[in-house]
């Protein structure tokens, strides 16, 4: 077989590998942690920081409501009691207990509200927290077909490597040189194969003589538009 032969088999052989490692790249990339899931994770994370929020209003509120009762609770004791007998601060008393009763009722009804809210927003982290395991299960099924597939390829990848250093060994060193520096500056193909007297590699018409030379195969034949290797 000649070397122009072989120069053809290994550029074939070079584009399967190229292709083999971009789809190594890519299963690579899928590996990582998938947007799906760390979406998912940040809107569990989201209505956590809400679900605090709310429930520490609540505390909030809870707290002044008991303050406001503890304090209106000791203006009933001094108003009934009997201790007080001035009508003037008697009044006064009356008026910070309505008061406070008024401010009672506005924070109840916040209250209500704000626990209204605290359970919304349970139901909600209930499921983004389903949602969440759907999504980790998923993704925890399709890391498992990624890694069984990275193995697979690793192994074509190893295999044509193997195959093209034997293939490589054939060639003439000074061949050899000439494609690699032909398929560096040509973005892989550096043998162009010729197809009704038309060069693949430009899509230029070849003179006939030349296609004639390249049909014989005893020496290299150079397009004179890419300059690739032309192989008939």
């Amino acid at each position: 077989m000649s070397d122009l032969q072989l120069l053809h088999q290994l550029q074939e052989l070079d584009l399967r590998i190229e292709a083999q490692n971009r789809a190594l790249q890519e299963i690579e990339a899928a590996l990582g942690a998938p947007s799906e899931l760390a979406e998912a994770r940040a809107r569990v994370t989201r209505s956590k920081e809400l679900l605090h929020e709310r429930q520490q209003q609540l505390r909030e509120l809870e707290f002044d409501v008991e303050e406001i009762n503890r304090h209106a609770q000791q203006d009933e004791q001094k108003l009934y009691g009997g201790t007080i007998h001035n009508p003037k601060e008697l009044d006064g008393l009356r008026r910070d207990l309505e008061q406070r009763q008024m401010r009672r009722k506005e924070l109840e009804d916040h209250e209500l509200q704000v626990m209204a809210s605290v359970e919304s927003v349970q139901a909600d982290l209930q499921r983004v927290q389903e949602n969440l395991v759907e999504v980790q299960a998923a993704a925890d099924a399709k890391q498992v077909d990624l890694l069984a597939r990275q193995a697979e390829v690793k192994e074509q990848v190893a295999g044509s490597n193997a195959d093209r250093a034997r293939l490589a060994a054939l060639i003439a060193p000074a061949n050899l040189l000439q494609y690699e520096q032909l398929r560096h500056d040509k973005r892989g193909r550096a043998v162009s194969k010729v197809e009704r007297s038309t060069c693949q590699g430009c899509r230029i018409a070849l003179p006939m003589g030349l296609v004639q030379r390249v049909r014989a195969g005893r020496d290299f034949v150079f397009c004179p538009s890419c300059g690739r290797i032309l192989y008939a």
